[in-house]
């Protein structure tokens, strides 16, 4: 299913959308870290054509924070998102922010899902790779975790 028209028209290379878990499993070595090592290898590879939103990098680092992380991993982590060939940023503006209350309300999401779910809109595509269910509650968003992702596209 389509995603309902908002903001600019796709990039047209642009596949999937990342959840912030996606990085996070791998940064803070988790129970999914290799597998979402793999997608991000396509990532960084080329292979993989994807965004993530300004928004949920910050987010990363905030948590990257609590667990305790210094400024070194920080710039480490910040500087490693320009190896990734595969990689977009998708900058969330004021709009973006605007239009996430009455995605939260409608879909019964939090904040950050809900500019994910906006920056899905805005990027015209159906698909974000995450761990988190609270997606599937989006009758046209797609979620995908890395595990599948890599067994359908090897």
């Amino acid at each position: 299913m389509k995603p309902p028209a908002s903001g600019p028209e796709k990039r047209q290379d642009i596949e999937v959308l990342l959840d912030s878990n996606i990085l996070l499993e791998v940064l803070l070595a988790q129970q999914h870290s290799e597998a979402c090592r793999n997608l991000l290898i396509m990532v960084r590879d080329g292979r993989l054509r994807a965004a993530i939103t300004d928004f949920h990098i910050d987010s990363i680092v905030l948590v990257m924070e609590n667990y305790g992380k210094g400024w070194q991993d920080v710039l480490t982590f910040l500087a490693s998102l320009f190896r990734y060939r595969g990689l977009t940023i998708h900058t969330l503006g004021m709009h973006s922010r605007i239009r996430a209350p009455a995605i939260m309300r409608d879909h019964g999401l939090d904040y950050d899902d809900a500019l994910a779910v906006q920056a899905l809109k805005e990027l015209s595509i159906d698909t974000i790779i995450s761990y988190d269910d609270d997606f599937d509650g989006v009758d046209w968003v797609r979620r995908i975790i890395p595990e599948r992702w890599s067994e359908n596209h090897r």
